[in-house]
């Protein structure tokens, strides 16, 4: 319940442009509920938000009992994200030589 209380209460701060983001990733994970991982991009600006739309998500997400991976380039991005981790880790991409 904890991260549902986080969820709720960062949405109540989220702008109209984030709010509708969150909104539409959430839907499109519950509407469509299948058992394919679903996986979501979001880009934008410095200073837009974006961090803290992630860290919206992911408490949403996973206040509803389900699994949400943080995944960022680099590694300082992935220390910003509750439970991050970098592309490399997480899908064994290998560095170009």
């Amino acid at each position: 319940m904890e991260e549902q209380s986080k969820a709720n209460a960062n949405i109540e701060k989220l702008n109209s442009e984030q709010r509708y983001a969150v909104y539409k990733v959430l839907h499109a994970i519950h509407e469509y509920q299948t058992d394919m991982p679903k996986c979501f991009f979001l880009d934008g600006p410095a200073g837009t938000g974006k961090t803290f739309v992630y860290s919206t998500l992911l408490h949403a997400v996973r206040g509803k009992g389900d699994e949400a991976i943080a995944v960022a380039l680099t590694g300082i991005a992935a220390t910003f994200l509750s439970g991050g981790r970098t592309a490399h880790s997480i899908f064994k991409i290998l560095p170009l030589l």
